[in-house]
């Protein structure tokens, strides 16, 4: 998407010739929808500009910018080298309070692109422009103050602003990232918003109930879950949150941090534990709690909200996974389950592929992979070269041992899928191997390839017909 002109844009015309004239400037993917009060604001604005400086037709602006994913939306972006100004369109009253609230969410995502921000909202029906100070505080501002911001001797930003933003910057990970989200460095998403909503609503009327959301890796679903303990912590209230796998040392200084959140690892569940006196019990990776350690947490939280985060699992077949603690779980009595759909930290081509050859997709996509090698060996010393070769361009070789643990990320993967892989009647990836307890070959593969962030290599071993299909989805 590129910017545009203001002046050219607020000429007198219908609003489906605005809609169209946007579209062509832009080069927008899909038609924008253009309210009449908003381009009636930025007329308003525009006349406004043009009482205080001359090349009002010289102003290149990005109009209605979202950012990909996670659906935050700028008005108006004028993106300069040395700085940026943005302007929020209101027609109606709206609270300092609520303007403050937004400007200051929008600073947090234009920062990533390094340069002094300026935040400007004009409400059209008071003809009132105000700004948002260093100190975060609303107040009125002046045209002289604007225009002269507009003008400084600044080249313009000429590509593609999607470029700009990189939207994994944006979701951190309190476990990886604990300063960060100590320092509430971080904004929920709108469905992650919505979701923290439905969910403390339920707790704070029934001070009860169950809860699950479910989503692939890289979803946020550890942030949300962290944000909702944090607020479900709040006047004085505790709250437990049960960590599963081994991720001791990575909640430790949040454990010293946060007094009012206690930490327990699933394998310090026991029967003699007291959880009564909580106002909230929080299990994070639920998916690798075992169904007697469910068992015990559910008998020790009878009466308090429980909120469960899982991983989705559901591109796996249900021959190659035990489902008996996830079915115990959404068949808990009046439970709410939400279902996280939008992959922030994880890369979306990769995310992709990983799903369909875990279960080849009935009709042949269009997506292209050029982030995705998959190669062939015909015996054991070819695949020791080969893998030689990718350790050395800087991948990372993991060995599938049939174990599910946390998820650790890498740039680059490589990994190798024998002979004993298979796809069944279905289309799901399946294996021969001979099931040891607590092992899950198909599984643990799964989880980790969605470790994998930039690129991955699959070296397929003595396996044409597997080799075949995933060829055939490149």
């Amino acid at each position: 998407m590129k910017s545009l002109s203001i002046y050219t844009l607020t000429r007198n015309q219908s609003i489906e010739q605005i809609s169209k004239l946007e579209r062509q400037l832009s080069g927008r993917k899909f038609p924008l929808k253009i309210r009449t009060w908003e381009w009636g604001s930025m007329r308003a604005l525009a006349a406004q500009l043009e009482m205080y400086m001359q090349e009002v037709y010289s102003l290149r602006f990005f109009y209605s910018f979202q950012i990909p994913i996670l659906n935050n939306a700028f008005n108006m972006l004028i993106n300069k080298d040395n700085y940026i100004i943005n302007i929020e369109l209101k027609s109606g009253v709206v609270s300092d309070q609520a303007i403050r609230k937004q400007l200051i969410q929008n600073r947090y995502y234009l920062s990533v692109l390094g340069r002094p921000i300026q935040s400007y909202p004009y409400i059209s029906s008071q003809n009132r422009l105000v700004r948002l100070t260093h100190h975060d505080h609303i107040v009125d501002a002046d045209w002289e103050q604007l225009c002269s911001a507009l003008q400084k001797n600044s080249a313009d930003y000429e590509g593609e602003i999607e470029d700009l933003f990189q939207v994994e910057l944006y979701l951190i990970s309190p476990l990886t990232e604990p300063v960060r989200f100590l320092e509430k460095e971080y904004f929920l998403t709108s469905q992650q918003r919505d979701i923290e909503r439905q969910i403390l609503k339920r707790v704070r009327a029934e001070k009860s109930g169950y809860f699950i959301f479910t989503g692939l890796p890289g979803t946020g679903k550890t942030l949300l879950l962290y944000d909702i303990a944090m607020k479900l912590s709040a006047k004085k209230q505790r709250v437990c949150m049960v960590h599963c796998g081994e991720s001791e040392e990575k909640w430790k200084l949040l454990h010293e941090r946060l007094q009012r959140i206690d930490f327990l690892s699933d394998k310090q569940l026991n029967h003699e534990l007291q959880l009564k006196n909580y106002s909230g019990i929080l299990v994070d990776e639920a998916h690798l709690l075992t169904l007697e350690k469910l068992e015990i947490l559910l008998e020790l939280s009878e009466h308090q909200p429980v909120i469960f985060s899982s991983d989705s699992e559901d591109m796996i077949s249900p021959d190659e996974m035990d489902r008996s603690v996830m079915e115990r779980i959404e068949n808990l009595p009046q439970i709410q389950s939400f279902h996280l759909t939008n992959r922030i930290r994880t890369n979306a081509e990769l995310s992709s592929f990983i799903q369909n050859i875990l279960h080849l997709p009935d009709k042949k996509g269009t997506r292209n992979y050029p982030h995705v090698d998959v190669i062939y060996a015909n015996e054991k010393k070819e695949t020791e070269n080969l893998l030689k070769d990718y350790i050395r361009q800087g991948y990372e070789y993991q060995k599938n041992k049939g174990q599910i643990k946390e998820n650790k990320e890498t740039e680059q993967l490589v990994m190798v899928l024998d002979d004993a892989y298979y796809y069944d009647e279905k289309g799901y990836l399946r294996t021969n191997v001979c099931k040891e307890e607590g092992k899950q070959e198909v599984r643990s593969l799964f989880h980790q390839l969605n470790q994998a962030k930039e690129r991955l290599t699959l070296i397929i071993e003595k396996n044409e017909e597997v080799y075949e299909k995933m060829l055939n989805l490149l």
